[in-house]
């Protein structure tokens, strides 16, 4: 029997992900196997707390802080847009100066139009009443008005990247919601993806024994989680 294209799976998975799991699920599970730094900072936060929810694919963006005015200074970040594709996260790397907002309206406009399902900015953000009105998802740092022109530029796409504390690597799994995001590393994607599903199964059956007069030990005591 031929496969299903890579692109169909991770849809499906996506859609299942976003309509049964949650983040704290996904770090608890992480926690279990070892993985024990995979939620960024709580800095980051998102722009439309009713547009939280974004699971995808990581393109990340590699920054660099600049003083001056280059010859073709959007080089790197205009073929990096350009690129995205459906299921895609755009991950920036952390940027500690603040000194610019790399993410705004143009840049959401042509992400969603190609697919791609949200952005990480651990640095500023702007244009942030359009993206909101585009319902584009954004998890940022901060909110400043200035272009990155002079400021900063990319200086590498599809690189590992430090974003929220976390290492991220090109096409690892984000998942985020309004708890915050979480990085699953793909070498454990599917067992922990399996495991949150166990997990999400047990706690519905804690909530449900709870609610019947059941005491907070002996519902642990049945299935463990808490």
């Amino acid at each position: 029997m031929e496969s299903k294209p890579k692109l169909s799976m991770d849809k499906e998975k996506f859609e299942w992900m976003k309509a049964q799991l949650y983040v704290p699920i996904v770090c608890d599970v992480l926690d279990s196997l070892g993985y024990r730094n995979q939620a960024m900072h709580q800095r980051l936060r998102p722009l439309d707390a009713d547009n939280s929810i974004m699971v995808g694919r990581a393109r990340t963006l590699h920054w660099m802080e600049m003083d001056y005015i280059e010859d073709d200074p959007y080089n790197l970040e205009i073929e990096a847009v350009d690129s995205l594709g459906p299921g895609d996260v755009v991950v920036h790397s952390t940027d500690f100066a603040g000194t610019n907002a790399p993410w705004g309206e143009l840049m959401s406009t042509i992400a969603k139009r190609n697919g791609a399902v949200g952005c990480i900015c651990d640095s500023m953000v702007r244009d942030c009443r359009k993206i909101i009105d585009m319902k584009f998802p954004v998890f940022y740092g901060g909110i400043r008005p200035l272009d990155s022109l002079g400021r900063g530029r990319v200086m590498a796409y599809d690189v590992p990247v430090r974003c929220g504390d976390v290492i991220v690597r090109p096409g690892e799994l984000i998942f985020a919601d309004f708890d915050g995001v979480v990085v699953v590393p793909r070498e454990v994607e599917d067992q922990v993806l399996e495991m949150a599903k166990e997990k999400v199964e047990k706690e519905n059956q804690s909530r449900a024994d709870l609610l019947n007069g059941d005491s907070l030990r002996a519902v642990y005591n049945r299935y463990g989680v808490l």
